[in-house]
This record gives C-alpha cells, sequence and structure tokens, in this order.
C-alpha cells in the first residue's frame, strides 16, 4: 500500500515536472530545468561512486580486508589460548567463515574475469554482483568485532 502511495507520489511529481518543463510559465520552466539538472548531477555521482567502488573491488580492496581479518583472528587465537580457550571454537567458525569468503572473492574474479576488446573486464557470475560479498564481509566484521568485544570483557 505504502509502496504504491509512493510510486503514485513518484509520478505525480515527474508529471508536474513535465508538465512545468514545457507548458509551464518561465519561472516554472527554469525551475523545472534546474531541478531535472540537479537530478543529472546527482546520477552522475551515484554512478561515479559505483565506478569507484568496483575499481577498487576488481583492484583487491576487500582481497586485502579478508587477509587483515585473518591476521586479527590468528592474534585472537593466540591469545585465547593464553588467556581462555573457550573462545576458540568461535575464533575457528569465524575463521572458517573467512576462508570461505576468501574463496568466494577468488571465484568471483576468476570466473567474472574475461578479456574483452584488449581490455581485462569484470563482469558479475551469474548474474551476481559484488554485494553479496559485501553483505558476508561487513557481517564477519561485525562477529569478529562481537567477540573481541566478549573477550574485553571478561578479561
Amino acid at each position: 500500500m505504502i509502496k504504491s502511495l509512493f510510486k503514485l507520489l513518484v509520478i505525480l511529481v515527474l508529471g508536474i515536472l513535465i508538465y512545468n518543463y514545457f507548458l509551464g510559465t518561465e519561472q516554472e520552466k527554469q525551475g523545472a530545468k534546474k531541478i531535472f539538472s540537479e537530478m543529472k548531477d546527482v546520477g552522475v555521482a551515484v554512478k561515479d561512486l559505483l565506478k569507484s567502488e568496483k575499481e577498487k573491488f576488481d583492484a583487491g580492496k576487500y582481497d586485502n580486508a579478508v587477509d587483515k581479518i585473518g591476521n586479527v583472528l590468528d592474534g585472537l587465537k593466540r591469545n585465547a589460548k593464553e588467556f581462555d580457550e573457550k573462545y576458540l571454537d568461535r575464533i575457528d567458525e569465524l575463521e572458517a567463515k573467512r576462508r570461505e569468503l576468501r574463496r568466494a572473492l577468488s571465484d568471483y574474479e576468476e570466473e567474472s574475469k574475461r578479456i574483452t576488446d584488449g581490455r581485462d573486464e569484470f563482469t558479475p557470475k551469474g548474474g551476481q554482483d559484488s554485494s553479496n560479498i559485501k553483505r558476508e564481509l561487513e557481517q564477519l566484521l561485525k562477529d569478529t568485532e562481537a567477540l573481541i568485544n566478549d573477550m574485553e570483557s571478561n578479561k
């Protein structure tokens, strides 16, 4: 219901802008042109942001993050052995998730990479984009942070 109302509102606003752009007074035309140019600027900014994130993903930004999480988990494992071994199971689970995420990243990069017109181009594997991998990485970070907080609170 709310979704339908939102769509109706968007269509209504768009209709008013188009009407003002072509049939409105000079002031209304200028206002519509200003809004359209600002929408274009926002679209360009979003496109640039997505392109930047894709380039970072392709350059291995998330590979480095996964490696750093692995280093943190190794340090936690050493501390847990000295401090309290009850955390070792949780650390092992997180390490398994990290390895799985590393494999997913490698699979994504290997199976998505192809040569097109003499340049490397990344295309989503089976229509999959990198957002799923990013979500899994964020969840791994949250789980690791929760473990660290638990360990610190029990010192």
